[in-house]
This record gives structure tokens, C-alpha cells and sequence, in this order.
């Protein structure tokens, strides 16, 4: 059944995520008041760099190998399936090489003349190995992805995130300071890698391994270089404010919104509902593909709505307590951040326009959206500092939504109803009305706070119809 395929990897996409996420605030955490804001800076830098140069060991090849792979397998061709993997593989394990190099060569370049800061080298040299192996790692989860398999998410997650902290936490106490955490990245990168190639040989090994069909080509790198574009464009998206942060203002200041970021991307991940429904949307036609993007989309707007909104009001405790009165700077910018939750919630529209064979459509939105970002980081940070960068990337994120969503309305119509919406929102405002007046002094008084607020929102939801018995039913019958 549709429904429970698609729940079963909701949970395991879910729980791969919320150990990622956990991980990825555990390590925040501890680095953050273990190496201090300045050796901090440099750090999240470090990161942010080889993620942004990350973006050409992709160049779409992991969702057009979902994309590929999953119709092949589908029809149960499995020698078209091994043409597929086994070409896509080729490019993937260049593409990997090539960029590991090239960060490697640019590191002294790119410490000297693009950030004056000649610390940053020797860990940009480091980071070239990470940016070796866990373009792998993703590349590995998508064959498993194409096969609707959604457990190796969870696998990589528990393998990646457990050595990183365990390596990362080693090393920094022994003394290695940054080094000792860029490190722990390469260390969890392998582990992945390897786990993953072991797993998919033999879970898959069967389907994979043997005589390929000849495909054409052609087709596929027509697919890919609009998702090349994507790809590029995407991280560039997602990175370049802290790069242009660290360009134009300390470098402590990277730090600070790359906190912010963590802590909205945590909660965001885990609500993404949009990532597991890609395969589901390959499969799909006319209704059923409009039904299934309804119910996903109400569901998901039921719960990200209220988190959104209530994430500013929480957000100085959760920055003080967890990483410390220093980096309360970080929380302006956070505040801005949290609306990036409903981004990433309900944008369904790039999924269903790749799912559907047309990645151009999603690809010339976001450059648009790309240059928009860049222009307005141009603009805002040196006026605002990071909640510059904050208020480009939410505008940004706003524009590239709104434009694909009427879009997608035009050519698959395929559109929200504004009621999903609207609901949530009165829900959590009169939610906000409720624990706004309400000033805790203890961490329990906080969740307790926070549960008054979930009790309010779903009651005054219940009463505005926006959920029903049937949606419990639903819901139920799925899960169980």
C-alpha cells in the first residue's frame, strides 16, 4: 500500500535525520565552547568552503540516479538498471577526485586572498579528503533511494554521525583544535562510505552486478545538466552567506549564523517530508499525483506552521543554554531563520517537476533565486551583519517557493489549497497569544510551556476543522 511505503520512509528518513541533526548539535556544542568564537569561526569557515566547493561532486548525478534507476527498476529491467549505475558511477567517482584537488590546490589561495586568514590553510588542505569520500556516501544512498529504499538513510546516518562525534571529540581534547575536527569529518566520511558499499553489495548486489544494457546517453546527461545547474545553484544558495559573511565582517561572526542555521536546519530536517515523496512522485499520474501532493502538503503544513512560529520565542534560552552567552548574537539572526522551516517543509514543487522529467523548470527558478541571494548578501551585510545574511536568504528561499508553486499549478495542476495554510496560521498565532505571556525561569517551566503551546495550537486547529477525526484515522492506519 502507497500510504504505508510511504510512512515507512517518513520514519526512516525521520529518524536519519533527527540523529544527524542531534549529532550535528551535539558537535556544534562542544566545539563552540570548547574552541571559543574566534578558533569557532574558523571552523564553520572551514566547513562552509568545502560544502560550497562540494556542489561539483554532485552536479545532479544523485537525483538523476534516483530518477533513472527508479523507473528502470520499476519496470524490472535490471540490465538498463546496471547501464544506468554503472555510467552514473563513472562520473560520480571523478567528479569526486576533481573536487577533492581542487580544493586542495585552492587552499593556500583562498586563506591568503579571498578571506586574510592564514590559518584557514591547513584545514582547507584537510578538507579536501572529506570532500573526497562522503560525496560517495550521498551517491551510495541515492541507488539505495531508487529502489524506495530509504533504510540506508538511517545506516548512514547512524555510521557517519557516530565516528564523526566520536573522532571529533577525541581529537579536539587531545589538543588537535581544529584540525582534530575537520578530521572527524574525514574519519566519519570513510566510515559511511565503506559501510554503505558493503551493504548495497549485498543487499543489491544481485540487481547491480552483471551485464549492463547500453543506454542512451544522451538522455541522461540532457536530465543532468539541468541538474548540474541545480546543483551548483543549490549550494551556492546554501553556502554563500557564510562565506560572504566571512568576507565582510570577523570571522567569529560565521560562527554565530552558522549556529543559527544548525539549530534551524535541526528542525527543518526532521519535518522533510518532500526528500521521501521524490520516488513516490516518479510513479504517479493526473489524481493520484495531485491527491498524494495534497495530503503530504496539509500534513506537513500542519506541523511546520506552529514550529516556525514558535522557534523566536525559544530561541535566547536554547542559545544560551546550549552554547553559551557569547554567542547570543546569534540569535537576531535566528529569529529570521525560522521561517526557512515552511521552506523546507512544503517545497514539494522541485521534487515533482524532477520526478516528472522537467528539472529546467526548478533550475532557472533557483539561479534566479541564486542571484538574488547573492546580490542582497552584497547589500545587506555590510548594513545589518548576519541578519543581512539572514533576511537574503529567507527572501530568496520566499521567491524561488512562490515561483514554483504557480508553476506547477500551470503545468501539472498541481497547487495547494490556501485552507491548509491559513489554519495553521491563525492556530499558531493564537498559540503565540497564549505562551508569549507566559516567562519561564527553568528548563522545565520551558517544555512545559512548549506542550501548553502544542495543546493550544492542535485544540483551536480542531476547532477551525484543519484536523479531523478522519486525519487521525488516516494517520494511524499508516503508522501502525
Amino acid at each position: 500500500m502507497l500510504v504505508r511505503r510511504v510512512a515507512r520512509n517518513v520514519i526512516y528518513n525521520s529518524f536519519s535525520i533527527i540523529i544527524s541533526n542531534a549529532a550535528g548539535l551535539l558537535i556544534s556544542v562542544y566545539l563552540a565552547r570548547t574552541l571559543q568564537k574566534e578558533l569557532f569561526g574558523i571552523y564553520s569557515l572551514t566547513i562552509s568552503v568545502a560544502f560550497l566547493l562540494m556542489a561539483f561532486t554532485d552536479l545532479g548525478i544523485n537525483a538523476t540516479t534516483v530518477r533513472f534507476c527508479a523507473h528502470a527498476f520499476s519496470k524490472g529491467d535490471y540490465e538498463e538498471l546496471r547501464g544506468y549505475f554503472k555510467f552514473l558511477t563513472k562520473i560520480k567517482v571523478a567528479l569526486s577526485i576533481f573536487s577533492s584537488l581542487l580544493l586542495f590546490l585552492l587552499s593556500d589561495f583562498l586563506s591568503q586572498n579571498v578571506f586574510h586568514e592564514e590559518t584557514l590553510s591547513l584545514p582547507l588542505k584537510f578538507a579536501s579528503l572529506f570532500l573526497l569520500f562522503l560525496p560517495l556516501a550521498g551517491y551510495l544512498t541515492s541507488v539505495f533511494n531508487a529502489f524506495n529504499d530509504f533504510k540506508a538513510n538511517f545506516v548512514r546516518a547512524v555510521s557517519y554521525e557516530f565516528s564523526r562525534v566520536i573522532t571529533i571529540i577525541s581529537l579536539v581534547s587531545l589538543g588537535f583544535s581544529v584540525i582534530g575536527a575537520v578530521l572527524g569529518y574525514v574519519v566519519a566520511s570513510v566510515t559511511a562510505t565503506t559501510v554503505l558499499f558493503f551493504l548495497l553489495v549485498k543487499k543489491y548486489g544481485k540487481i547491480l552486478l552483471g551485464k549492463g544494457k547500453k543506454i542512451e546517453k544522451r538522455g541522461v546527461l540532457k536530465f543532468t545538466s539541468y541538474l548540474t545547474i541545480g546543483s551548483i545553484t543549490w549550494t551556492i544558495f546554501a553556502y554563500v552567506d557564510s562565506v560572504m559573511i566571512g568576507m565582510f565582517m570577523p570571522v567569529e561572526y560565521v560562527g554565530y549564523y552558522r549556529i543559527a542555521l544548525l539549530v534551524v536546519s535541526a528542525i527543518s530536517g526532521i519535518l522533510s517530508v518532500p526528500a521521501v515523496m521524490f520516488p513516490v512522485f516518479v510513479a504517479l499520474e493526473g489524481d493520484d499525483l495531485r491527491n498524494a501532493f495534497k495530503r503530504a502538503f496539509r500534513y506537513s503544513s500542519m506541523v511546520a506552521v506552529p514550529v516556525a512560529f514558535g522557534l523566536p520565542v525559544i530561541a535566547k534560552p536554547v542559545i544560551r543554554v546550549a552554547f553559551g552567552a557569547e554567542y547570543l548574537p546569534a540569535v537576531t539572526a535566528l529569529w529570521i531563520l525560522s521561517l526557512l522551516i515552511l521552506r523546507a517543509a512544503l517545497g514539494f514543487w522541485g521534487n515533482i517537476f524532477n520526478a516528472k522529467g522537467l528539472p529546467e523548470y526548478p533550475v532557472y527558478v533557483l539561479s534566479l533565486a541564486m542571484v538574488m541571494n547573492v546580490l542582497l548578501n552584497y547589500l545587506l551585510i555590510p548594513i545589518f551583519g548576519i541578519s543581512g545574511a539572514a533576511l537574503a536568504t529567507v527572501a530568496s528561499n520566499a521567491f524561488n517557493w512562490i515561483v514554483l508553486a504557480f508553476l506547477s499549478k500551470k503545468v501539472f495542476n498541481v497547487f495547494f489549497d490556501a485552507r491548509d495554510l491559513i489554519k495553521p496560521v491563525i492556530s499558531s498565532l493564537v498559540m503565540l497569544a497564549v505562551i508569549l505571556n507566559v516567562k519561564p525561569k527553568t528548563i522545565p517551566e520551558g517544555i512545559l510551556m512548549i506542550f501548553v503551546g502544542a495543546v493550544v495550537y492542535f485544540f483551536v486547529l480542531w476547532l477551525l476543522k484543519g484536523v479531523r477525526r478522519e486525519d487521525v484515522d488516516y494517520l494511524w492506519n499508516a503508522f501502525k
